[in-house]
């Protein structure tokens, strides 16, 4: 039996068929990048109360980013031999106590550190809640659960900003990170009592190190693992130069207010939820990588359309449908991805998980300077996302028919 010879079954583990257990593993996998989002609006003001250049602040946000990733990597894989439940109850705990140094912090450099042990905490807590569903469901029912999870994980950056906006409106920004401990509290007390350990027969393989690394070798030794987590890299770097890049765009380059700019990317998170529902629909219908390349190939053609849009002087009477566009084909990508990489990783779902979500969000938010170092205009945005997004839709390509033809010659 290969790596991909896996049964497919309809049904999942029980627990996974209880509503408030999916939601529970769905806002832990989503909680990290809503903290991102929530407090994005504090930043000037967070400046201001802590005698802090922007500079200074905005490294809160990328300790958060490179911790998050890195954190998974690490932790993803000691799931794999500890188990998953405490880790992802440790995690959670965690991310209060991070969540709790950010209110309290004093000035910028505390503010730094507790972003990095909230980063730490978010990561295990996401990287072992995929594993999870990974280790309770197989076939249709893994691939129909984690589009449920995508779906409601699209709803945060269209909520997160209005709910720190909010915030902010009645309390200082340290009142976001309050909120933010409160809700981490009740996914730890929910998760005590819905989530079961899912990870059978431990494993004791010598020293964790060890064994992670043992892990992640085996995973990246099987190519087709390796050509989907190519893939998936190379088009979430394209689809990051949009969350990015998008901002400046309409608003210093095409004139929106931030009330307008709000509405553009509340639409396009919108695609993308009704299209990871359509993709729900449609697995078990459909094979699965035939979903994730017609995704890809739709957010190439967004892209195209973007760049077009920018060049030719059109603007945002282009540029906004073609980014719809490829929010909505990001709805097919996200899953199929995620699917695809649990299926062949299927042995070490932790480290499967730690991997794609550590590089993909890694190598993602490393690369968002890009844009901004070419000017951070519409043509920097669009050729950026064109170029990368094209690349990871041409590997998919080619991988997927070489696995074909492999399958027909044995």
């Amino acid at each position: 039996m290969t790596d991909e010879d896996v049964p497919d079954s309809s049904r999942a583990s029980p627990w996974l068929a209880r509503r408030r257990a999916v939601l529970t593993v769905a806002l832990i996998v989503g909680i990290s990048p809503f903290a991102t989002d929530m407090y994005i609006p504090g930043l000037p003001a967070i400046a201001r109360d802590l005698d802090g250049t922007t500079a200074q602040v905005q490294l809160s946000l990328t300790a958060f980013l490179v911790s998050f990733a890195l954190g998974q990597l690490v932790i993803g894989p000691i799931s794999d031999g500890v188990g998953r439940r405490r880790v992802l109850l440790v995690g959670t705990s965690v991310f209060v106590l991070g969540s709790i140094g950010c209110a309290l912090a004093p000035d910028v450099t505390v503010l730094v550190v507790a972003r990095v042990v909230q980063g730490l905490g978010g990561a295990a807590g996401s990287v072992t809640a995929r594993a999870m569903v990974g280790d309770s469901s197989t076939g249709t029912a893994r691939s129909r659960l984690f589009a449920t999870l995508a779906a409601i994980n699209s709803i945060g950056p269209v909520v997160a900003p209005l709910i720190g906006g909010v915030v902010l409106g009645f309390a200082s920004w340290r009142a976001l990170f309050v909120v933010l401990a409160v809700f981490g509290a009740l996914l730890t007390l929910s998760a005590l009592r819905l989530l079961p350990e899912t990870l059978a027969g431990r494993r004791d393989g010598g020293s964790l190190v060890r064994s992670s690394l043992g892990r992640m070798r085996d995973l990246l030794g099987i190519p087709r693992f390796r050509w989907y987590l190519v893939t998936g890299c190379t088009a979430t770097i394209g689809f990051f130069s949009y969350i990015a890049t998008s901002s400046f765009v309409f608003q210093d380059e095409y004139g929106f207010s931030e009330g307008l700019y709000t509405l553009v990317f509340a639409s396009n998170a919108s695609c993308m939820i009704a299209s990871t529902l359509v993709f729900r629909r449609l697995v078990g219908l459909f094979d699965e990588d035939v979903l994730f390349t017609i995704g890809l190939a739709v957010c190439t053609v967004g892209s195209a359309f973007v760049l077009s849009g920018a060049v030719s002087g059109i603007g945002p009477a282009l540029v906004w449908p073609a980014l719809a566009l490829v929010t909505a084909g990001w709805g097919w990508v996200i899953p199929g991805s995620i699917t695809r990489t649990q299926a062949v990783g299927h042995r070490s779902p932790g480290t499967a998980a730690a991997l794609v979500g550590g590089l993909q969000f890694g190598l993602g938010g490393a690369a968002t300077p890009l844009a901004g170092a070419l000017g951070g205009t519409a043509v920097a945005m669009g050729g950026l996302m064109l170029g990368f997004i094209a690349v990871g839709l041409v590997v998919q390509w080619v991988a997927t028919r070489t696995a074909a033809q492999k399958t027909s010659n044995a």
